[in-house]
């Protein structure tokens, strides 16, 4: 690599430089660091061979074990895992179904429902969550249940109070990568209480690690070590449970998804070969119909769709978006439960066009928060939106501002409790944040929580709390986090120009190699300067909401939802070019190949539009 110069300490480089190479001196990612990641070497978590036997007691003795999950996604994956998996394995067992509204705490109430529905349960078997679920637990010891808790949450004192905890979050586990989800913590269990009693059942067992993969992503875990091969085989055990629409009028005719058959998915073939618990099957047939619904909404038009990027961003979403919209969470586990497949197709359904309507309410609160008097802005923001949207609109404003957010209830008295969502960038830890401050607390994850303030006048001190915070974090900060991996274009701080862009492809193809990606292994993401003078500029989409710029050397780039608020500025710009010089427009961007009739290009997806320095 030859530098030239150094424009704002960016050094410079020659024209022909390898771009992959320089995007991975920039981001550190050497040659050790990536073969360290992939690594899935980890260690025992505590207290797992004991629950292993534990679990090996209760089946024998034919003792009912109600699972209890938690109710994002990462829980609905865990519960139908737990539930296939100990079904398959012969266990008598039930799942129960919890309701939102309670928290993410494991309740009295809960107890006694499923006391009520399953009066002779004799153990309860809890996923992510109940790690301090005291008075849950406590009810549930009460009525002489042995009480098993797998979770992924850290454990705050006093201390679990279940007969037999695994958690990598306990407060005296040494569990190397503790950044992992509950499903993954479930899994780890089953998959050992397989080896140990029943090694011929592996093979099936090992194809839970489809919802271990969901639960993963869904909950931004880390993208590191074992969570990488995790992933990785979660998403190829969807895309053997995908199948592609058939086309009755012919290979030329329109695709028809609403025919599509998942008993001719590879995997469901595979499947019926040998003889499994319905319950197993069940999972593995309502999965591959969610996909099918999917294909049917036109989120999913070929196999390579389903990628980390549809769990994150479609599938997720769409799992977690009943408590968003106060809505019942029941299809959410009927979609891999019913009894017939017909009943999960529909639920299937019914929760997408759930997070259709949530996408719907998320403009209409995130307009009314920003509209509406903000004395805490830009940290703390009132909200009267339902309370399980507080995180995506803390998400948004996170995203807006570039630091962490709070989005709580409006309190009526200076005496009420105020709860709500926070959300950080990777660089920032709300709960360590505000940790050492009485009457504020956050509990979850490091970046994604649940925040209370004990007292409405202790409010202000949140927003003090985390501006200040805030700036001492900011302080240790790298700027060419924002101003991306690499500079593409015309310009003298550019790293390589957009004339020629087979050099992108193959830079893309690289990249494509380092898969998944996600949080703490994230997406590369390039700066893109582009001349106005010749740049084409199309509305395009069923609404006409998205934009797509065309430079004069063919780059393709994608601005989705972009169109009412940009698209006229941008007009505006191209038009002044043609009469007088006019400077680059920045975005930040992520590249990608799109293949058309066998031809592959590069393309850009524009995340936002990089304000002119002048």
């Amino acid at each position: 690599m030859t530098t030239l110069q150094t424009v704002d300490d960016r050094p410079l480089v020659d024209k022909d430089v390898d771009l992959f190479a320089l995007m991975c001196q920039r981001r550190g990612w050497t040659e050790e660091y990536l073969r360290e990641i992939e690594s899935t070497e980890h260690d025992e978590l505590l207290s797992l061979a004991e629950m292993v036997d534990a679990l090996e007691d209760a089946r024998a003795a034919g003792k009912k074990i109600t699972i209890a999950p938690d109710f994002d996604v990462d829980g609905i994956s865990s519960g139908v895992l737990g539930y296939a998996g100990l079904s398959e394995l012969g266990f008598d067992v039930e799942l129960h179904v919890p309701d939102y509204r309670r928290g993410h705490d494991l309740t009295p109430e809960d107890i006694a429902e499923i006391n009520a529905r399953w009066p002779d349960t004799r153990a309860l078997l809890t996923c992510d969550g109940g790690v301090n679920s005291h008075h849950g637990i406590a009810a549930a010891r009460a009525l002489g249940w042995m009480t098993l808790v797998t979770d992924h949450h850290t454990e705050l004192p006093p201390g679990s109070t279940a007969d037999i905890t695994v958690d990598p979050c306990r407060m005296d586990e040494t569990y190397a990568h503790p950044g992992i989800c509950g499903a993954h913590v479930l899994y780890q269990v089953i998959e050992a209480y397989t080896r140990v009693h029943q090694p011929g059942k592996l093979w099936e067992i090992r194809l839970l690690r489809l919802f271990a993969g969901l639960g993963t992503v869904s909950d931004v875990m880390p993208v590191l070590f074992e969570n990488r091969q995790l992933i990785r085989d979660s998403l190829s055990i969807a895309r053997l449970l995908w199948v592609a629409p058939p086309a009755p009028n012919g290979p030329h005719g329109d695709p028809a998804p609403h025919l599509i058959d998942i008993e001719e998915a590879t995997l469901m073939k595979v499947l019926r070969m040998d003889p499994h618990h319905p319950v197993f099957l069940r999972a593995f047939q309502g999965f591959a119909l969610l996909l099918k619904a999917f294909t049917e909404t036109g989120k999913i038009r070929g196999r390579d769709d389903i990628n980390e990027g549809f769990y994150g961003f479609y599938l997720a979403p769409a799992m977690n978006s009943p408590r968003r919209i106060e809505t019942p969470l029941q299809p959410c586990f009927a979609t891999f439960t019913a009894d017939d497949t017909d009943a999960m197709l529909a639920s299937a359904h019914e929760v997408i066009r759930g997070n259709d309507y949530r996408k719907r309410m998320t403009t209409e609160h995130l307009a009314a928060l920003t509209g509406n008097d903000q004395p805490l802005a830009p940290w703390v923001y009132f909200s009267d939106a339902p309370a399980g949207m507080y995180g995506l609109l803390a998400s948004q404003m996170m995203q807006r501002t570039g630091h962490p957010v709070v989005v709580v209830n409006r309190p009526a008295d200076d005496d009420d409790i105020v709860s709500g969502s926070g959300r950080a960038p990777g660089w920032f830890d709300i709960i360590g944040c505000l940790d050492p401050h009485e009457g504020l607390r956050a509990v979850g994850h490091r970046q994604a929580c649940g925040v209370k303030v004990e007292r409405a006048t202790l409010v202000d001190s949140l927003a003090e709390v985390l501006a200040e915070a805030t700036r001492v974090a900011l302080l240790d900060s790298d700027e060419d986090d924002i101003q991306g991996d690499l500079v593409l274009g015309p310009d003298s701080d550019c790293d390589a120009g957009l004339d020629d862009l087979r050099p992108l492809v193959e830079f893309v193809r690289r990249t494509e190699l380092l898969t998944p990606f996600g949080h703490g292994f994230t997406e590369p993401v390039v700066q893109i300067a582009v001349e106005p003078l010749g740049l084409r500029i199309d509305r395009i989409g069923s609404e006409k909401q998205h934009l797509r710029l065309v430079t004069r050397a063919g780059l393709s780039c994608l601005w989705w939802n972009a169109a009412e608020d940009k698209h006229a500025a941008l007009r505006d710009v191209v038009t002044r070019a043609s009469r007088t010089e006019v400077g680059t427009l920045r975005f930040t961007a992520r590249l990608q190949l799109n293949t058309f009739r066998g031809d592959t290009r590069v393309q850009a997806v524009i995340a936002e539009q990089i304000p002119s320095p002048l």
